[in-house]
């Protein structure tokens, strides 16, 4: 390294740099604004239904219900304390509101009733004026990607201020959007309070050196005067890309390029450009070593390390870090009053490379990217934390007074105050996880607390953000705290409050069969003492907001803030500083809908006319003028053991009592996932059920999320064990239920990712009894050809486990795939996640047993997510016309 760490202070005063309001952030993380977007979302791939920490897109399709939430539950502590409306008033609304939708729609038959072991629900998403009497009301994927279902969306963004806002009177709703003026398109800045105030930052283009950039991401600070633009944005990972970016004074206009050097002048691309969170320094990566300059000051930025490379990473975590544990293209956290910061450096110098060709290039040899990729049993990188302090200029080691585990993982981190600073790591094999504090004045580490997560026979997983809670002199808090989500006793993740940093037990804030999910905690009110947060207590496949205030003990502060009736629903939401305003989306499961305006406007139907509408759902309507959507049913079996598997099941629109339909069972299945919930999707599954005219089953084996750590740790040491006996048997059980509708010939099973992983254990587990044919994309094979983080997690370390990894996580049996009809195989020659190694291998024993009855495609240079060069539309198609000619019988011909 070329700076060298100190554990003893001395000034440095060319770096001292002006100081910022001392106050605790209120959020984690400040996420730029996006200018692009996709017409058509990712395939299911993810490991969480959870959001990641990914940034906002652009008029990105938000899905949620056609019918707004009723609210009725919201008790009237919040309403009438929080807004002083008239609760008599808005009674007779609430009622005149409730006959009205009864009438119209409860009464017909939204829940579906089936046999005594199931509680579901159903959603068919029908247009009262269909005329069902006419022939042909279906959709193909064809008129999925042809936009038929698309619902635009105006794009917001709040803007954070620098300290938080703990009264509602000093939150004026401030977001930042996109307006078009004729053929200009405008970023704005707006008010929530004030509707008509509106300031024009910048247009969406601009010139530089004659050469005219198109803005694709943009962040302002709260003065509104001073603006970071990022164009010629290019993707390297799931979470990281290199991109120009660019420092605007809004009140000049001028635009200059941010680079190493500070000239004006030059442009060179950076892995990313961001705000501190007081808005004082600009900070960014360059070629893997931190920069940071003052944002109002003409100076040079300060280069912090020399020591960036191939191999090592400052500020910005290495490929296992951003794919497995982060979700996030940086790794450093700055103190809340921009005194200070503390980053990662994470060194791979002694970890295995990846290398694969890149063959579209047109060059006569192709070229070789290569990554750094560590898989089980192998070197993982070592992780380093350093202190910045800009009043002394000097650089210090975290790793203090205490031993650090060198093949520790490091899962989060946060600023408590400016002088406490929270991580937490974990074992290897992510089995303990350790929680420490490291005080900035005393510069001394100690680990407050541990947790055992073999106690639930678990692991640790990706964890979700704290929440800070300041000091309150009226509710007796002397001084910072925090919530934070993790299991209880009984294994299920809920909210614990930690009174000081270094508190060593928290306070259990709810409590119950059910857990904290999506975000977890999107704000806390300081007026009211009020964490809300989202979770699916109502439904275990919806999602809700619910309060929860400071001083409850386990559930019986729990406030839930929607109607419990309105079970399927499913909501994200991120509030303003004060949690005066609200963003809320309502993802399904009907049609989509976004709206911003108070939080009293958003959740109350009656009051939602003043919320401003951001989703315009004019081209799905005029679509269901013409079609009919599959009916939609959310169903949980219980098996044979006792176990209660979610499902979800997709019928077409006009079912004939006397026909017999094929099945299309679609899985995921990944530890700790929620794939399947009661979000809108229009996608493969949907066309499948509509165009080919069958029953679509979307199952989640024992292992999955959302249930506790009892459902969730069947999955510990047995990948690709429990998941196709699951799958297998809630089909069997289905099909024998349903069998006079049921084609039996025609049973298909598909997957992405470790979806096509489940498939293929499935398959092999099932052996051409229950499924005739199969798709796998991107399927891991192999547990020891994957990344080790991931792996170990789950599977433990070779050496306590060989069996596992050789017997039950590997797909040994292809004497199995003899017996279906016909399967295929697809993967990206330039997968970086799963690597296309598994894909062949799986072949080579394929053709060592003779096997011919499977197709293969290969996307030359595409990725996990297979887009490049317009893959992502054609490898859908692929997959619908394929089932289409199997359900058919055209692919019991093949020879070949």
């Amino acid at each position: 390294m070329s700076f060298s760490p100190h554990k003893h202070r001395r000034k440095n005063s060319h770096l001292f740099m002006e100081q910022a309001t001392s106050g605790s952030s209120f959020r984690g993380d400040r996420s730029d604004f996006e200018l692009d977007n996709l017409d058509i979302p990712p395939p299911l791939n993810s490991r969480t239904s959870d959001l990641e920490n990914q940034d906002f897109i652009l008029d990105q399709n938000s899905q949620a219900s056609p019918f707004p939430s009723l609210g009725s539950s919201l008790e009237s502590w919040y309403f009438s304390k929080k807004f002083g409306h008239n609760r008599k008033r808005i009674t007779a609304i609430l009622i005149g509101f409730l006959l009205v939708v009864f009438v119209l729609f409860v009464i017909p038959t939204f829940f579906v009733k089936d046999s005594s072991n199931r509680r579901e629900g159903s959603n068919t998403n029908k247009n009262p004026k269909v005329d069902v009497d006419k022939r042909d009301r279906t959709f193909t994927i064809e008129d999925v990607f042809n936009g038929a279902f698309s619902v635009d969306s105006t794009s917001f963004r709040f803007i954070d201020p620098p300290k938080r806002l703990e009264s509602h009177d000093t939150d004026p709703g401030l977001y930042l959007t996109l307006e078009v003026e004729g053929d200009t398109t405008n970023l704005v800045a707006k008010q929530l309070f004030d509707k008509q105030y509106k300031k024009v930052l910048c247009e969406s283009k601009f010139t530089f050196a004659g050469i005219e950039y198109t803005v694709s991401t943009a962040s302002v600070n709260y003065r509104l005067d001073r603006m970071i633009l990022g164009t010629n944005i290019k993707s390297e990972f799931r979470h990281s890309s290199r991109a120009l970016y660019w420092l605007k004074d809004i009140e000049t206009g001028d635009i200059k390029p941010i680079n190493p050097l500070g000239n004006n002048d030059e442009i060179v691309k950076l892995s990313y450009a961001k705000f501190s969170p007081s808005y004082n320094y600009i900070y960014f990566v360059h070629q893997n070593d931190l920069y940071f300059q003052h944002s109002y000051m003409e100076r040079q930025p300060v280069r912090l390390t020399r020591d960036g490379s191939d191999t090592v990473f400052n500020a910005k975590p290495d490929w296992i870090y951003e794919e497995e544990v982060m979700g996030d293209e940086k790794a450093i956290w700055w103190a809340p009053d921009d005194s200070k910061f503390i980053f990662a450096r994470f060194n791979d110098n002694n970890v295995d490379s990846y290398d694969f060709s890149m063959y579209t290039d047109k060059d006569q040899y192709p070229k070789s990217r290569s990554i750094s990729y560590p898989k089980p049993g192998r070197p993982n990188p070592t992780v380093e934390l350093f202190e910045f302090n800009h009043g002394e200029g000097v650089l210090y080691s975290v790793n203090v007074d205490e031993k650090i585990d060198k093949e520790l993982v490091l899962y989060d981190a946060a600023w408590i105050d400016s002088n406490h600073f929270i991580f937490k790591t974990a074992d290897r094999h992510s089995k303990h996880l350790s929680v420490k504090m490291y005080d900035t004045v005393k510069i001394a580490l100690k680990t407050i607390r541990t947790d055992d997560y073999t106690r639930f026979n678990g692991w640790v997983d990706k964890l979700k953000k704290i929440m800070v809670i300041p000091p309150n002199a009226a509710q007796g808090r002397k001084e910072y705290g925090y919530v934070d989500v993790q299991p209880d006793i009984d294994g299920y993740n809920h909210l614990f409050y930690y009174a000081s940093p270094d508190s060593k037990s928290g306070r259990q804030l709810t409590k119950g069969n059910w857990e904290i999910t999506g975000d977890g905690i999107v704000g806390f009110e300081y007026d009211s003492n009020t964490v809300f947060f989202t979770a699916n207590q109502i439904h275990p496949m919806g999602q809700h907001l619910y309060g929860v205030t400071l001083n409850s003990v386990g559930n019986e502060g729990v406030k839930t803030l929607q109607d419990p009736n309105s079970n399927h629903d499913f909501y994200q939401y991120e509030l303003s500083s004060s949690c005066r305003y609200a963003l809320m989306k309502m993802m399904g499961p009907g049609i989509p809908q976004t709206e911003a305006g108070s939080l009293y406007e958003v959740l109350k139907p009656s009051e939602s006319e003043l919320a401003i509408k951001l989703s315009n759902d004019a081209n799905f309507k005029k679509t269901l003028e013409r079609v009919d959507l599959p009916q939609t049913n959310y169903k949980t079996m219980k098996l044979d053991d006792g176990v209660e598997i979610n499902y979800i099941e997709i019928k077409p629109a006009n079912m004939n009592a006397k026909k017999k339909y094929p099945v299309l069972v679609n899985v995921y299945g990944g530890p700790g996932s929620q794939t399947f919930t009661t979000r809108q999707s229009i996608l493969l599954e949907q066309s499948v059920a509509s165009g080919l005219d069958a029953i679509v089953l979307q199952i989640e084996p024992r292992g999955t999320g959302g249930k506790g750590w009892s459902f969730r740790a069947w999955a510990n040491r047995k990948l690709g064990y429990w998941e196709p006996r699951d799958v297998t048997e809630v089909t069997k059980k289905y099909m024998s239920e349903k069998k006079a509708n049921i084609d039996d010939s025609k049973v298909a099973i598909w997957g992405w990712s470790y979806g096509g992983f489940t498939t293929l254990k499935t398959v092999e587990f099932d052996k051409g009894e229950t499924f005739k044919y199969a798709i796998a994309v991107a399927p891991v094979t192999n547990w020891l050809y994957y990344d080790s983080i991931y792996t170990e997690r789950y599977m433990d370390g070779i050496e306590t486990n060989l069996d596992g990894y050789q017997t039950i996580s590997v797909v040994n049996e292809v004497s199995s795939f003899k017996n279906l009809k016909r399967f295929m195989l697809i993967h990206g020659t330039a997968d970086d996640n799963v690597h296309i190694q598994n894909t062949y291998e799986f072949v080579d024993k394929l053709n060592l047993n003779k096997l011919r009855n499977y197709d293969m495609h290969i996307f030359p240079d595409s990725d996990h997510s297979i887009r490049y060069h317009g893959a992502q539309r054609i490898i859908y198609e692929k997959i619908y016309y394929w089932l289409d000619e199997a359900f058919s019988g055209q692919l019991e011909s093949i020879r070949h």
